[in-house]
């Protein structure tokens, strides 16, 4: 089964905004498929985010008998994303991305998709001369967790992290 990573554009909102709805429901919010859509155009629109989609083919076994998602005029089915947002950092002088958004359907998972993403938003990030890739993760996932170590991913130990909601 081949799954293919590519940058997504805006010909693809529909299907990437309904895998971000998915991922926001993951995270116990409201289905909101129209305001997942509109983030994602707006994100796209204004440059402020670089989207990774995993495909594939439909026709192929993929173990979910094509019943999630729609297939794509070209006959793919995305069935995973990755949404980094540019930043920067002034210690360093230099661009960073945020790896703030990871998704893969539940009907295809154990597939290795995940760690394509990963490692296309790191080949990506390389040719566009970006130092690294943050990102951060729920204490309790432990899958998410070793995924990342595995690809090269190390835990903050030198800093720690606070928030501020406004």
């Amino acid at each position: 089964m081949q799954h293919r990573i590519r940058q997504a554009g805006l010909a693809d909102l529909d299907e990437v905004g309904r895998l971000f709805n998915e991922y926001r429901m993951f995270y116990n919010q409201n289905a909101d498929l129209e305001g997942a859509r509109q983030y994602i155009r707006e994100r796209m629109e204004r440059d402020e985010s670089v989207v990774l989609v995993a495909e594939t083919d439909v026709n192929s076994d993929c173990g979910a008998n094509g019943s999630n998602g729609l297939p794509l005029s070209n006959g793919l089915i995305c069935n995973g994303f990755v949404q980094l947002y540019p930043s920067f950092s002034s210690v360093s002088m230099g661009p960073i991305w945020v790896l703030n958004d990871l998704y893969v359907h539940p009907d295809y998972r154990q597939q290795g998709i995940a760690r394509k993403l990963l490692q296309a938003a790191k080949r990506l990030a390389t040719e566009r001369g970006v130092l690294r890739i943050s990102l951060s993760t729920e204490l309790s996932n432990k899958q998410a967790q070793v995924l990342y170590e595995s690809e090269g991913y190390a835990q903050d130990t030198k800093f720690m992290y606070y928030e501020l909601n406004v």
